[in-house]
């Protein structure tokens, strides 16, 4: 009989009592939320990484990224919900985040504040080394936000480094 479906009886009863997802031998479960999401073509998995816990990605984070990363010396960028981070190193810790430590010995580093919902960058902390690498960082991530957006500076620790950036970039807010 064509409507019969007697066969497909035992895997209805396995399926009630919660064994085998209904499934038997030799079927196969559809999936029913498509294909698994891939990362955007700019998070290459070597220079440019994310965290796990980032489930979307703004744009503003390719932009800073792409940004970024023309900085020879940030040879690594990760991306955090609600932060981005670049360094010329890696922590040791087995993680592999980028190591941001103000004032640490041969470390080109920058972190980022990022709120999406109210349109700020924020510099956290940004370190350098090497001559010249902070004006370029700064350059770069002001290049990169949209002219909507605010970027500042909370904290002025540098004795006017921060400020000569003002002077050079007035969008960029010294608090």
């Amino acid at each position: 009989m064509l409507g019969d479906r007697s066969w497909d009886a035992p895997a209805k009863k396995l399926s009630r009592l919660g064994i085998c997802g209904g499934m038997l031998h030799g079927q196969s479960k559809r999936r029913a939320t498509g294909p698994m999401p891939r990362a955007p073509s700019f998070i290459d998995g070597d220079r440019i990484r994310k965290a796990r816990t980032l489930r979307s990605i703004e744009p503003i984070y390719e932009r800073l990224a792409v940004g970024l990363s023309a900085i020879p010396e940030l040879r690594y960028i990760k991306l955090f919900p609600q932060r981005l981070s670049a360094s010329s190193t890696l922590s040791t810790d087995g993680k592999n985040n980028p190591v941001v430590k103000v004032g640490a010995e041969g470390v080109v580093a920058v972190e980022l504040l990022i709120d999406a919902d109210t349109k700020l960058v924020q510099f956290y902390a940004l370190t350098s080394t090497k001559r010249g690498c902070g004006r370029k960082t700064v350059a770069a991530v002001i290049n990169a936000v949209p002219e909507s957006w605010v970027v500042t500076v909370a904290f002025d620790w540098s004795g006017g480094f921060w400020q000569r950036m003002a002077q050079d970039y007035p969008r960029l807010q010294v608090c």
